[in-house]
């Protein structure tokens, strides 16, 4: 399928698209698309060949003292000599005069460029197609796309891998280019020790790269032109040689890619062909090896670009494909038994009785009707109950259930917002008890809550590091921000203790440099309430948990009939939109009978709980969908089936 085309043909309208199939069952791979773009009729076989010119350029320069000619062939040495990595192995000449990293790397920096065809082939449309994280992402981020992975330190790995096989490349152009002048490239070169300083060439590698890399980034018609400029023995033979236009090949990649790449691209082109015909006319390999670095990273792009195109071209299929394409994915993984969820049951029954006993205790206890929960919706509220309970427990759970692979990403971030909430709580009251211990009061209330939230909740975030988290791990804690106690914790709860000491300064009228009989009760009242499960704490985990649990249901409502598309694209509008009826009614209401709208506004706080509830709905939905039929439910849809039939 050609996403690509060229620029006219984007900016044509394309041909009629052909039937979209759903994802092929028991495949495991998406079924082939196909879209008839029309883009044939464009014709791009006028495009030049490249025809090198066969003379002999100026050798490049070598460091002071290297010779120029020939060395003597050595003598042979009796002992046994180190054979040669591979017959197409090159030798190191002494009189080059490479240092010892240059000479490492050689020998033992990757064979490969960076980008290939293989480390591209996960942005291939049947990748993405069955690519579970993916599809999950797709239904929570509407601007999910690709991007290269170099954060972290399997990142940095990867980039030091990188500028290590690119210095390789250019000692081996110094050393390609060297032999071609010195026509010395049979000379047998030996290090003090009798083994033999030679390598494998990465330049051939190189190339058959960048040809198989481009054939999957431009139509079909035209790899007989790459194939024809980019023939690997004819290349290496004029590297030989000394006689390969590297300027004139690098015009002819540049003219190639800027027909089908996207307009953003052609300014980092044309600094490909820069860099290389700079480093032609200097003679310096360093140049024309950020030219070929160039050239690799725009191909990286290019790719990069298609996936996007073809993740937004497919968005809506990702996103209702989803409960059918979980639910055969984890069915095969069950089968097979690479996939172990019965403790995952057992947690969902644990929790269900558990919610049957607190409902059971409600009603003999209540003395006023409160609304309560329809029959069909009772055991989507037990799963609620139980991964919202976890979501507001004190210390931090050791992993959530298994059958929440792919959202436990989603779930930490939700911990730690619930968590900051009731420590924003928390530390509002311990500001408004050290006010009013000294007999004063605040004039606007609201006004200073919403500054001091601001502010608060700022110090709260930068605290938070998901990627960092090592909960459940109590020998390595430390650097936890999640972990209550721990040293990363203590420094961040200092600073929030100290801006509630500027604010309570701020309010008492007192000197703006906080002193130590504000800051130190200040800082102990904190730290004890945040650091152990006190009545405060477990007094606004409760108040958040009932806010949390009535926001979800009424949103789980509102979701249980909609389509996970549906359901997608309502967490984009706004939230007074969103909430529909369900959404508290706070205003007021006039002589006439009309509310005030501007009282309807929801409060910071109740904005960030109602959208936790819309989050959490979201997720519990499609995952309710998904694994209520294969497990949660499984035995009581399996005696349903069996009355059913004992009926007919």
């Amino acid at each position: 399928m050609d996403l690509q085309g060229t620029k006219e043909a984007r900016t044509q309208e394309e041909g009629a698209e052909g039937p979209l199939e759903a994802y092929g069952a028991g495949s495991g791979r998406s079924k082939e698309y196909h879209k008839n773009e029309g883009r044939d009729s464009h014709n791009h076989d006028d495009r030049p060949s490249i025809h090198p010119l066969r003379r002999r350029q100026q050798p490049f320069a070598y460091p002071h003292g290297a010779r120029q000619a020939a060395s003597p062939v050595p003598a042979v040495i009796s002992r046994l000599r180190e054979p040669s990595p591979s017959p197409e192995a090159i030798s190191i000449p002494q009189a080059l005069g490479l240092d010892s990293r240059d000479q490492r790397l050689l020998r033992k920096a990757r064979r490969s460029p960076p980008v290939t065809k293989k480390t591209l082939s996960e942005l291939d449309l049947p990748c993405i197609m069955s690519n579970i994280n993916l599809r999950m992402d797709a239904n929570f981020d509407r601007d999910l796309h690709f991007k290269p992975d170099l954060d972290g330190e399997k990142g940095q790995r990867k980039r030091k891998e990188a500028a290590d096989y690119w210095d390789s490349l250019a000692a081996e152009i110094t050393v390609y280019s060297y032999h071609a002048a010195t026509a010395d490239a049979t000379e047998e070169v030996e290090s003090s020790d009798g083994t033999r300083r030679t390598f494998d060439p990465r330049l051939p590698a190189l190339f058959e790269t960048l040809q198989d890399v481009i054939k999957t980034l431009v139509p079909e018609r035209d790899h007989p032109t790459i194939m024809q400029n980019l023939e690997v023995p004819l290349l290496m033979q004029q590297i030989r040689k000394g006689v390969l236009d590297m300027l004139t090949l690098a015009k002819w990649l540049a003219k190639l890619l800027k027909t089908h790449c996207a307009p953003m691209r052609d300014e980092w082109a044309d600094s490909m062909v820069e860099q290389i015909e700079k480093g032609s006319q200097s003679q310096d390999p360093r140049e024309i090896v950020n030219g070929l670095r160039t050239l690799f990273s725009i191909l990286e792009a290019m790719k990069l670009d298609v996936a996007n195109h073809q993740i937004r071209a497919f968005r809506v299929l990702l996103i209702e494909d989803t409960v059918p394409f979980l639910q055969e994915y984890f069915q095969g993984k069950m089968s097979r038994g690479g996939f172990q969820v019965e403790s995952a049951r057992q947690w969902y029954l644990s929790v269900r009785d558990q919610a049957r006993q607190e409902d059971a205790n409600a009603e003999a206890q209540k003395t006023t009707p409160t609304p309560e929960t329809e029959d069909s919706l009772k055991p989507l509220e037990a799963l609620f109950r139980g991964i919202s309970a976890q979501l507001l427990q004190f210390a931090p759970p050791t992993d959530f259930p298994e059958t929440f692979l792919f959202d436990s990403e989603r779930l930490w971030q939700l911990r730690s917002t619930v968590q900051n909430l009731i420590n924003l709580d928390i530390a509002w009251y311990i500001f408004e008890s050290y006010v009013n211990k000294h007999k004063r009061y605040l004039s606007t209330p609201e006004e200073t809550y919403s500054t001091f939230r601001s502010r608060i909740w700022s110090l709260m975030e930068d605290g938070m590091d998901l990627e960092n988290r090592v909960a459940g791990n109590p020998d390595n804690n430390d650097d936890d921000p999640d972990h209550r106690g721990g040293k990363r914790w203590t420094q961040n709860m200092r600073c929030i203790a100290l801006e509630i000491a500027r604010f309570a300064c701020a309010a008492l009228q007192l000197d703006p440099v906080v002193a130590d009989d504000v800051i130190v009760p200040i800082e102990e009242a904190l730290e004890w309430h945040l650091s152990n499960e006190s009545e405060l704490f477990v007094f606004f985990q409760n108040s958040m948990r009932s806010k949390i649990l009535a926001t979800t249901l009424a949103a789980a409502r509102r979701y249980l009939p909609l389509s996970p598309l549906a359901i997608c694209e309502s967490q984009r509008a706004p939230l007074s939109v969103a909430l529909g009826p369900a959404a508290p009614q706070t205003g007021t209401a006039s002589a006439s009978g009309s509310v005030n709208t501007l009282s309807l506004a929801l409060t910071p706080q109740q904005s960030d709980i109602e959208r936790i509830g819309m989050r959490l709905a979201h997720m519990g939905v499609l995952h309710w969908r998904v694994w209520a039929p294969l497990l949660y439910l499984r035995d009581e849809i399996a005696l349903a089936e069996v009355e059913q039939s004992a009926l007919v």
